[in-house]
């Protein structure tokens, strides 16, 4: 009987053992519930300042941030954040893990074949960071051949593919991994987008843009398809923050 007990016990501890252990946490400490109506879930890569990015206390900031905050409030809603790859974000769109993905993500066609996009909120074409001492370098055009860093999944990313061969591009799922590569001189430049660009030499230094913007692109809210509901807010709160001019303090303090 005390065997039967023994081993009773032991089977219900592994078996919590189990169960905890299939227990996924992110950001928020657990997995967002899309049936809870309450939240509103945004997913982002929080490394893409100043849109998105990590600040002193750890927590997820930026200017995307401030904008789903105030589409959160508007709806009544806690704004919930989950920080993934860039690459994952569509995914879980569409799985329904997140509500909607604030990160900096250009409206391409080809995206648009796969979620929806609110109106655009943003300019932001790609350009070319290389060191600060360099010149030989002074457009896209001069980075035949050389070694090109971009972000995995970005529209820099594409841009690299259809315009070098495949051997010279070098891709990252976090760009500053890519910018400390080009500091110790393992890649020549980075493609990137230019108010990102921007945002990475104020902090750190030691590098600058050349040859300005060198394509035209615009940032959206992506939505899972056919989710004209949540679109509809979104557009409705865009609008409204460009009207009161709160769009334009966001714009202030961060750039």
């Amino acid at each position: 009987m005390k065997k039967f007990l023994f081993y009773a016990v032991l089977c219900c501890a592994v078996l919590a053992l189990v169960v905890s252990g299939c227990t996924s946490t992110q950001e928020t400490g657990q997995d967002p519930d899309p049936e809870d109506t309450e939240k509103l879930v945004m997913g982002t890569n929080a490394d893409f300042p100043p849109f998105e990015f990590r600040n002193e206390e750890n927590e997820v900031d930026g200017f995307d941030v401030d904008i789903a905050k105030a589409i959160a409030a508007a709806l009544g809603k806690e704004l919930v954040i989950e920080d993934m790859e860039f690459g994952g974000l569509t995914q879980a769109l569409n799985s329904n893990r997140i509500d909607m993905a604030v990160a900096g993500i250009t409206i391409t066609d080809l995206r648009l074949e796969e979620v929806d996009f609110s109106d655009p909120y943003h300019f932001a074409g790609q350009t070319v960071v290389v060191l600060e001492d360099e010149e030989n370098i002074e457009s896209v055009d001069d980075l035949e051949g050389l070694i090109v860093a971009v972000q995995l999944g970005t529209t820099g990313d594409l841009e690299a593919h259809e315009r070098f061969e495949k051997e010279n591009i070098r891709q990252y799922n976090k760009i500053n991994e890519g910018f400390l590569d080009l500091a110790n001189k393992r890649v020549d430049a980075i493609i990137i987008d230019i108010p990102v660009a921007e945002r990475y030499i104020e902090i750190k230094g030691g590098c600058k843009t050349v040859g300005g913007a060198f394509t035209e692109e615009y940032f959206g809210i992506a939505v899972k398809k056919e989710n004209t509901e949540l679109l509809t807010e979104i557009n409705n709160v865009l609008a409204d923050l460009k009207e009161s001019g709160k769009f334009d303090e966001f714009i202030n303090k961060w750039f």
